[in-house]
């Protein structure tokens, strides 16, 4: 029989990357490239991203565990990153930010938020589609879990966090089908008594004493319950953005906006930046999305025009009266613009 695999591949890589899917996941992790990757999403963090880049090596890389990869709980003001990190971890960890399952803690403040979650009891209306949570992971178990500003859920729903994060196990109401969560990577958000802990932060200097700090605090300060803090193996504190930090944020949504055009950026007069953070002089109360929203608006026309124009690269310049001006435009071949289309 002709070994058709030796003939046209490398069957041992090929047996690898075979034995990876069959086990659920790659159990390697370049730490270098998980960092970079992480810094390049998220700015202003590196004390964040340096540690959680080495925990999630370690823990990805277990044989076997019999609760989640890792809990993580990310705390600090809005627009620091929180949430980004978690989509940053998503995309390279699962190759794809669908992967995450995102519930908002104001969605689930009433007491129907944990049928919701696990589903309905059999033969109420609607059982048969299972819960919100429970369903997607029978789906598909590799998964980033996210709960963001958790502590506006209602209380009940921190119950299923402890056989959730213990025990890496779910059952589903209806169908009494167990959903595993070993695979997955829960992570919650909150920005609540972020000033008090920012204040941790800065004045406790002992790692471990600044993080036995956090977790007393929390636990006095009752936004989580003790048995809830003792889940999570790592909680780390968002510092405020500094100015240039913020600058980086800015440039990077411009980035995006861009791609969402399909144009790209040579360069950006630093001006519009500037005008782009002043604008978003909100970021404080409503964080980096408001800044998204705002470079949406400044430079969503232009890229547009220039896109409908074929255009493929473009630089970015403020005229005299700080109007955005688009300078140096590139047409792309006919043939590709026909394809772009």
């Amino acid at each position: 029989m002709i070994d058709v695999l030796s003939r046209i591949t490398d069957k041992d890589e090929l047996f690898r990357l075979l034995d990876a899917m069959a086990t659920g996941q790659n159990r390697r992790i370049d730490e270098a490239e998980f960092r970079d990757h992480l810094d390049g999403r998220v700015r202003g963090q590196s004390h964040v991203t340096a540690d959680a880049a080495r925990l999630i090596r370690l823990q990805w890389g277990k044989q076997s565990r019999n609760r989640p990869i890792a809990c993580l709980l990310l705390l600090g003001p809005t627009g620091t990153g929180k949430t980004e990190l978690a989509k940053a971890l998503a995309s390279y960890l699962f190759n794809d930010e669908k992967a995450m399952l995102r519930f908002d803690g104001p969605d689930l403040a009433g007491a129907e938020a944990k049928s919701r979650l696990i589903g309905l009891p059999r033969g109420y209306v609607g059982w048969e589609s299972g819960g919100a949570i429970t369903r997607p992971v029978l789906n598909n178990p590799r998964r980033l879990i996210l709960f963001d500003e958790v502590e506006k859920a209602w209380p009940g729903v921190f119950d299923l966090f402890l056989a959730m994060m213990g025990e890496g196990r779910l059952t589903e109401q209806g169908s009494n089908k167990v959903a595993d969560f070993t695979q997955s990577i829960i992570v919650l958000t909150s920005n609540a008594e972020h000033e008090a802990i920012g204040r941790i932060q800065d004045e406790v200097e002992d790692p471990d004493e600044r993080t036995d700090a956090v977790k007393k605090h929390l636990r006095d300060s009752q936004v989580f319950r003790p048995e809830i803090v003792g889940r999570f193996d790592k909680i780390y504190v968002f510092r405020p953005l500094d100015l240039r930090a913020i600058a980086d944020v800015a440039a990077l949504k411009i980035l995006a906006v861009a791609r969402e055009y399909d144009v790209e950026i040579e360069s950006v007069d630093p001006a519009l930046i500037v005008e782009a953070m002043r604008r978003g002089n909100k970021l404080k109360d409503f964080g980096a999305r408001e800044l998204e929203r705002v470079v949406g608006e400044m430079f969503g026309e232009s890229l547009m025009a220039a896109r409908d124009a074929d255009v493929r690269r473009v630089r970015v310049a403020a005229g005299p009266r700080g109007e955005l001006r688009i300078e140096g435009a590139t047409a792309r071949p006919a043939a590709e613009a026909r394809r772009s289309r």
